[in-house]
């Protein structure tokens, strides 16, 4: 590990084992980084991963006693679940004045990202991914191995593209949807927000918010509980702790 930048550390907030490892290697690759604070909101176990933490520097500290004036590079999620992530974000940010101008992109040095394409902050392109001209990207983005983003898309806030997904030109989708692993979106879909598109869909009509729905072609099979539940968990976290 030859490429680590001295005095940078990136701040992950809050912890989930699996995703851990994602964010970590895709900071060094991107950033050189390979210092990091990891912030546990909630008490989780701590996994052993042979073989990944050697060459990396962690410490892992508990919400209440960090010192968030001490994020000096950046932070980013240590979780990558649509509805986590916006739980994470609004629980740091009304707690501990952790806004999004606080989170850095993690982009793979494998990824392709069009010098058009406009993003809003905490983005992550896993390698091989690719955004086309045009785009925008709303916060807190993921786009996994080998997902691909046409050009003049338009995708919201925590919207997750998992691995080998395709979306075509003039694509639009909402706030905090998952677009599952092998779906292929067609030219200037609307897919709502809050929805998740499942593994392998080939989505030809508009997609309403707040649904599961898949297959080819893709239909709606039933409404997506997960947004309501997110909501009522966060009031009840930020609740816990006045």
């Amino acid at each position: 590990m030859n490429r680590s930048k001295k005095n940078q550390k990136l701040t992950i907030l809050g912890f989930y084992g699996g995703s851990i490892p994602l964010v970590a290697e895709n900071a060094f690759d991107s950033l050189g980084i390979t210092t990091f604070d990891i912030i546990k909101n909630m008490d989780v176990p701590v996994p052993e991963y042979p073989h990944f933490y050697d060459g990396f520097d962690f410490k892992i500290h508990e919400a209440d006693s960090f010192d968030y004036s001490s994020i000096k590079t950046g932070a980013y999620f240590g979780v990558l679940d649509t509805h986590i992530k916006y739980i994470i974000h609004n629980y740091f940010k009304n707690k501990y004045g952790v806004d999004k101008q606080s989170y850095v992109n993690l982009i793979h040095s494998s990824a392709v990202k069009a010098i058009s394409v406009n993003d809003n902050g905490g983005l992550m392109m896993g390698p091989n991914t690719v955004v086309a001209s045009c785009s925008e990207l709303g916060f807190g983005v993921t786009i996994k191995r080998s997902g691909s983003v046409g050009h003049h898309a338009k995708l919201g806030d925590f919207v997750n593209i998992n691995p080998g997904a395709v979306l075509s030109g003039f694509v639009e989708v909402g706030e905090g949807t998952v677009i599952a692993t092998g779906a292929s979106v067609i030219h200037k879909i609307k897919i709502g927000k809050h929805s998740v598109i499942g593994a392998g869909s080939v989505v030809t009509k508009d997609i309403p918010d707040g649904v599961i729905a898949y297959g080819n072609p893709c239909r709606v099979i039933r409404e997506n509980p997960r947004w309501q539940q997110a909501d009522d968990r966060l009031k009840t976290m930020l609740a816990s702790h006045d």
